[in-house]
């Protein structure tokens, strides 16, 4: 298993030409490209609410399960394999589905892919130290995805993995860490560990972006538009001691999904079936 601190560069050769350099682009943006860093980059970036983050999101109230409807591909029965797909802070389930081609994995894996949303106006996941209204309002987002998973656990799933992007993704540690009797296997993108402590024994993919200045590889005191900070990759190993983490940076890749995402994980889960 990769150790964190040697954590390994994938250098994709030619694939390379395909991946979004957006660190100059991010950069210049300034503060409108700050509200929707946790959104997936290619949609959010035209959405009609692009505008500066100057306070933390309103709190808000929490819905009943039955209120929070879920999209599940394919429809119908559920498989032993299920995939729970997590989105970013203000993204969406389909903002998910087009920058990682989750629902591939129906065909690719033979998995029931399973998408949530996340509350609030901006849509975020409490995952301990982050993000947005859900964080700020302490939904118990653990006991929604753990209510989920023991819903389909009813209807006829056998193994549970958690992906997830950016806030989604820590979500997916947060589970995997104070619920490890529900989950498997755990996929993370841009992500990182936001609780103080992690003692679950789960196993994860962590995929980070060697540019990425909202879940920086080296850590950040704050960041001012989520308004809390992110511990070093390199600290993932003393937080979690129970968890094998897969460590791979990509080079040349920032906050957004890169192309190569979808392959990774894909042959990760598929090794470990």
């Amino acid at each position: 298993m990769p150790h964190p601190s040697r954590a390994v560069l994938l250098h994709p050769g030619g694939v390379g030409k395909r991946l979004r350099a957006r660190w100059g682009a991010m950069l210049l943006a300034g503060a409108a490209a700050l509200a929707v860093l946790f959104g997936l980059s290619d949609e959010a970036t035209s959405s009609s609410d692009v505008a500066p983050v100057r306070a933390p999101d309103p709190v808000i109230t929490a819905v009943p399960d039955a209120g929070r409807p879920v999209l599940q591909v394919p429809a119908g029965r559920v498989r032993s394999t299920v995939i729970i797909a997590l989105h970013g802070y203000t993204g969406s389930p389909a903002q998910l589905q087009k920058g990682l081609r989750s629902d591939a994995w129906a065909r690719e894996l033979g998995a029931t892919v399973v998408y949530p949303r996340g509350l609030g106006a901006r849509s975020s996941w409490n995952a301990g130290g982050c993000c947005g209204s859900a964080a700020r309002s302490g939904i118990d987002d653990v006991g929604y995805v753990s209510r989920l998973i023991g819903s389909l656990r009813e209807r006829g799933g056998q193994r549970f993995m958690l992906v997830g992007y950016s806030n989604g993704g820590m979500l997916a540690y947060r589970v995997a860490c104070e619920r490890p009797d529900l989950v498997n296997e755990v996929a993370v993108v841009n992500a990182t560990i936001t609780v103080p402590t992690c003692e679950g024994a789960f196993s994860a993919l962590h995929l980070a972006g060697e540019l990425d200045d909202s879940v920086p590889i080296q850590g950040t005191d704050d960041v001012p538009y989520l308004f809390t900070g992110f511990r070093p990759l390199a600290e993932l190993p003393n937080v979690a001691p129970n968890a094998r983490i897969d460590v791979r940076v990509l080079p040349r890749v920032g906050h957004e999904i890169s192309p190569l995402a979808h392959d990774l994980i894909t042959d990760w889960i598929a090794a470990r079936s």
